[in-house]
């Protein structure tokens, strides 16, 4: 069987996420959604598995498109070919 790379996947996610963060503090992100700066940062260092709503609270604290947090470089094509063998 294949090797799902989903691990992989969040952790570019997270990676993501810190990447666009940049400087700003995560108190700072929190003030501008719903999602406290100790869950962000769980988020943003792959400490824990999160819900689609608390993706759209961090991108709208980082005032992006959700969009571009899965803006990772990974050939989602290869994977899936992978997959289907």
């Amino acid at each position: 069987m294949n090797e799902f790379k989903t691990d992989e996947i969040k952790r570019m996610v997270s990676e993501k996420i810190k990447e666009i963060k940049g400087e700003t503090p995560y108190s700072k992100v929190s003030e501008r959604c719903n999602v406290t700066a100790a869950r962000i940062s769980d988020v943003a260092n792959n400490k824990i598995d999160c819900q689609l709503s608390t993706l759209i609270e961090i991108a709208t604290g980082l005032r992006i498109h959700p969009k571009e947090l899965f803006d990772i470089v990974f050939d989602f094509e290869e994977y899936y070919s992978e997959l289907d063998k």
